[in-house]
């Protein structure tokens, strides 16, 4: 089933059928084959980001609502053991160099946890404001830019505050107007910075060289936009969106909306592999939706792989040609790791 964004609709999705088991994710045609999963009785409430650590064989995921991050054996899922400390983590980026681990903390007024990557011990903390979530590291740079304050600071504002991870800490604020920011994603080769501001249905182009918003551009066809990825070589935009779920493409040069398709709902990840051209949106509603980009203005839908329903976190490791995702408790059923093959 193809889709070209010269059609510039919304095309019909076709669900594929959802067995009471794992078994569809090991059909002939599946996108992905899942390996085995790990259930987590100890652990409660949502989970968000996930954090990877390819030399050292390590996991990390951010158990927001357990107060933790929980660390992971890479290759085989065997939990190894949950790091206190934090309010309300949510995501992570792993610095080799330094030997150090930085977490972004929502609660407790929200601050940037410093932790040394063998002991696991926070060391300092660099100051932010409620609601700190969503990061995104310029490794060129050694800057990180994190999106914090908001609706739980009270203002109808946010931040993207700026951390120099050389020094440890924080150098300048940039302010845009929105309380509610989500994923933020970076040029490479270029100033440009674009983040989700999900209450407006915008999309903010910053320009980290002139320290100012360049734009805003207003979605129509994607609602509640959370996770975004700049795909720089083809100038896209790929964006997913909830109620109703949809995975939606930007040209990035223009704001313009090019494409959004049916897609699962309560999405809260997306990972896209230049390499393979496909795309992964962790869905709560339980399963893995998975899209390939055939070139920059054509798509398809490759299928979807059952989780179980809250499985809304994932990460992509090509390297490895894994995929893992992470289901909250429902009820009676515990908290599941699920580690899946690429196909």
């Amino acid at each position: 089933m193809r889709f070209s964004i010269a059609a510039l609709g919304v095309a019909v999705a076709t669900l594929l059928s959802a067995a009471p088991s794992f078994a569809d994710s090991a059909t002939a045609n599946a996108p992905l084959r899942l390996i085995r999963t790990v259930e987590l009785p100890a652990i409660d409430g949502d989970f968000d980001h996930f954090g990877v650590d390819l030399k050292g064989n390590r996991l990390f995921l951010a158990a927001e609502e357990h107060h933790s991050v929980e660390l992971f054996d890479l290759q085989s899922g065997k939990p190894i053991r949950s790091i206190a400390g934090f309010d309300t983590p949510h995501s992570m980026v792993l610095l080799p160099d330094h030997n150090q681990i930085y977490v972004i903390d929502g609660g407790d007024g929200g601050a940037a946890r410093i932790l040394d990557a063998t002991t696991y011990k926070i060391g300092n903390s660099v100051k932010l404001t409620e609601d700190a979530d969503a990061m995104s590291y310029d490794a060129a740079k050694h800057l990180l830019y994190v999106t914090n304050g908001g609706k739980e600071a009270h203002n109808d504002f946010s931040m993207v505050t700026v951390i120099d991870t050389e020094k440890g800490a924080r150098v300048s604020d940039f302010r845009l107007p929105s309380a509610n920011l989500e994923a933020i994603t970076l040029e490479k080769n270029g100033p440009l910075m674009y983040v989700n501001a999900r209450d407006k249905n915008q999309i903010a182009v910053f320009d980290r060289a002139a320290g100012k918003v360049k734009t805003m551009w207003q979605l129509k066809l994607i609602q509640h936009n959370t996770p975004l990825i700049l795909d720089e070589a083809d100038h896209r935009l790929l964006v997913a969106g909830r109620k109703p779920g949809r995975f939606g493409v930007i040209d990035s040069d223009s704001g313009k909306e090019l494409l959004a398709l049916p897609a699962g709902d309560d999405v809260d990840d997306m990972a896209y592999d230049p390499a393979t051209k496909r795309i992964y949106l962790a869905c709560g509603e339980g399963f893995i939706d998975v899209f390939h980009q055939t070139d920059a203005d054509h798509y398809e839908e490759l299928g979807r792989v059952k989780t179980l329903p809250g499985t809304k976190t994932g990460v992509l490791v090509p390297q490895l040609q894994r995929y893992y995702a992470v289901a909250a408790r429902k009820g009676k059923v515990p908290a599941t790791l699920f580690i899946f093959q690429v196909l």
